[in-house]
């Protein structure tokens, strides 16, 4: 086996064995980051078109525990963002976020949002170049003390631009973390700012739509990988269960396959050139991506009858991932609106 071959099976093996854990609310992701980053796998790729490595990365890791997979996919969605960013920020962070020594948050949903047509930035600076920047962001998550949390804003002029701040850092307010279905571990939350300083030097761009442009695809394939991720687990659980009563389920459950490996393959072959994937292509495979961890988790649920009901049955916790699906931004909704603009 190659090197990454073994740190996979590594990595893999690590997020099983705390599965249970993270949806319980034992512990969080934080040592499952690490572990990645230990292994050198979080920046596979970065920079590049090809991005085939990380997606298989973020959807092995899913289909073991979808809260270690969406905080992987914010992790490495920071780095992405980071690595786009002048010299003196990249290099004041980025060795930090790849070794997963610090956590990284993507607060960037509102920025995809706006260019959409579907709101403003919440967060206003009082400054052309930065300055001191209030608002809420709605929703993050890795939000933890020492995390670091790149954000959209609208400077004194009001031009979008992206800028990167502790999570520590004076004026940065963390809301109580609410109690969540399943990925609680992620610490997911609410955040304001308060008169947040940012100074030229913690400005990623300030050409929002273009740096938007680069990183969407990334964003939505690995997005997708997530849930293909969590999606390919439930569709192997099921098929072990198509005998007796089951087979009455045999016709639904082809089906299902089916649309598993045809969203698969469109994943590895958008992934193999990710920038060159046609906007609306990246749009459906997100929603079908979605559509079937929901379907997959479902049957799977449906299959495993009462025994899926224990709270610490893995079918159980992957009925209650997938849930979140719909609502992880961008929603079904916002996604079934901008591909109703390519009509």
């Amino acid at each position: 086996m190659t090197a990454t071959v073994i740190a996979l099976s590594a990595v893999t093996g690590f997020v099983r064995d705390r599965a249970a854990d993270l949806d319980l609310g034992r512990t969080d992701i934080r040592p499952d980051i690490r572990e990645i980053g230990g292994h050198g796998l979080l920046s596979a790729g970065l920079g590049g078109s090809d991005i085939r490595e990380i997606t298989e990365l973020v959807e092995q890791v899913a289909g073991e525990s979808l809260a270690a997979g969406f905080s992987l996919w914010a992790q490495r969605m920071s780095l992405e963002y980071l690595w786009r960013a002048p010299g003196p920020v990249r290099e004041q962070h980025l060795d930090d976020l790849a070794s997963g020594r610090r956590i990284g948050v993507t607060a960037m949903a509102a920025a995809l949002k706006h260019l959409a047509g579907l709101g403003e930035l919440p967060l206003q600076a009082d400054e052309t170049d930065g300055g001191r920047i209030s608002g809420p962001i709605a929703w993050a998550s890795n939000v933890f003390d020492d995390s670091v949390i790149v954000f959209p804003f609208r400077d004194g002029d009001g031009r979008g631009r992206v800028g990167v701040v502790a999570a520590d850092a004076a004026g940065v307010r963390i809301r109580p973390a609410p109690e969540l279905l399943a990925l609680g571990a992620t610490a997911s939350t609410g955040l304001t700012f308060e008169q947040v300083e940012v100074r030229a030097d913690q400005l990623v761009t300030a050409d929002l739509p273009g740096f938007c442009g680069a990183i969407r695809p990334v964003f939505l394939l690995l997005q997708s990988a997530f849930c293909t991720g969590i999606a390919g687990t439930a569709v192997r659980e099921s098929g072990h269960r198509l005998d007796g009563l089951g087979a009455q389920f045999r016709d639904e459950y082809r089906q299902l396959a089916g649309r598993y490996t045809t969203a698969r393959q469109a994943l590895y072959d958008h992934a193999a050139d990710a920038h060159a994937t046609p906007p609306a292509e990246l749009l459906r495979l997100r929603l079908e991506a979605a559509r079937l961890a929901v379907d997959a988790t479902r049957l799977e649920s449906t299959l495993c009858g009462g025994a899926g009901y224990a709270l610490r049955c893995g079918t159980n916790r992957r009925f209650r991932e997938a849930a979140f699906l719909p609502v992880q931004s961008p929603s079904e909704g916002q996604l079934r609106w901008e591909l109703s603009q390519y009509d």
